[in-house]
């Protein structure tokens, strides 16, 4: 049987099995969404060959049938009138292929304004296009572009299947355990680990361990600053939240209930990245919470403001 385009990805067999249903008879619109460095993005760049009729292609934007939207040189975020420009392409036959392909690596860098002339496309769609997107903050996406998507969500991957994997690409055993520990369920950092997240880690553990609120509000400030000295720094915080909600999973045992409050806080913060709100506020509001015992509870009914602020 001829291999397939997603076979050397580590993990998520069932979105494989998808694809391959997917590339012959493709909706409008797909989302790949989840925790960064799990495999999204990789297969959602081989989706996008597929779909283009060229596996082989190194990068896309040779291709004269795949649109890339992704941020102008020099800029975080995808402006408004990159999309307004591609957007002509789409409406446009393809060339080579049987459709054209607009392929959105990083769907939740758009802003309001971007996301509106995305929206747009989306209402009339051109007949020969298929839109493949990757987000990591799926709370940044408008829900009008959720609901004309076809949403596949990626998990962590299980340590001992990304062990396996290494070994059988010539990993040495023991290499290969460790790091398919480390990694923590993510295959990227295990085939590349990324030494920018170690910088998180320690102001991430006082977070978590802090023996009072002042100590968490002190570590809440240095992850801030450690954040918005980075040039990305929406990816920053990303990495410094995800550090923090790793380390407090090691915690659980030991602090349950103040582990829950602060857990809380930074799923909040999470949600808050690229927002109007300041991701540390919600980590100084958990901080404070912790220190009076105060967990918040989610109720029935949809929530105007994060748990952490109430």
């Amino acid at each position: 049987m001829p291999s397939k385009p997603w076979d050397d990805v580590i993990g998520h067999a069932q979105v494989a099995k998808l694809l391959d249903l997917w590339v012959e008879r493709p909706a409008f619109s797909y989302l790949f969404y989840g925790p960064a460095h799990v495999g999204k993005a990789t297969l959602a760049e081989k989706f996008v060959r597929a779909l283009a009729g060229n596996t082989d292609l190194k990068d896309l934007n040779l291709h004269p049938d795949v649109v890339v939207f992704s941020p102008e040189e020099g800029k975080k975020d995808i402006s408004v009138e990159q999309v307004r420009k591609n957007r002509l392409r789409l409406y446009q036959r393809p060339q080579i292929s049987q459709r054209v392909v607009a392929f959105l690596p990083k769907l939740d860098r758009l802003n309001e304004t971007g996301f509106n002339a995305l929206l747009k496309v989306m209402e009339e769609p051109p007949a020969d296009a298929v839109f493949v997107s990757v987000a990591e903050n799926l709370a940044r996406v408008p829900s009008t572009i959720i609901s004309r998507t076809v949403c596949v969500p990626f998990g962590l991957v299980p340590q001992k299947e990304i062990q396996k994997a290494l070994e059988t690409r010539g990993m040495d055993a023991q290499e290969a355990e460790e790091r398919s520990i480390i990694c923590r369920g993510r295959p990227g950092l295990a085939i590349e680990p990324d030494e920018s997240r170690e910088a998180y880690v320690e102001a991430a553990r006082q977070y978590a361990r802090g023996s009072s609120a002042g100590h968490r509000l002190a570590a809440s400030e240095k992850l801030r600053q450690l954040c918005e000295s980075n040039e990305d720094v929406t990816g920053a915080w990303m990495n410094a939240l995800e550090t923090c909600m790793q380390v407090l999973r090691s915690e659980f045992s030991s602090k349950t209930r103040e582990t829950l409050i602060l857990a809380q806080g930074v799923a909040d913060a999470l949600a808050c990245v690229g927002g109007a709100i300041q991701p540390r506020l919600l980590l100084d509001a958990a901080a404070l919470q912790a220190s009076r015992g105060r967990l918040s509870i989610p109720g029935l009914y949809p929530r105007y403001f994060p748990l952490s602020l109430s």
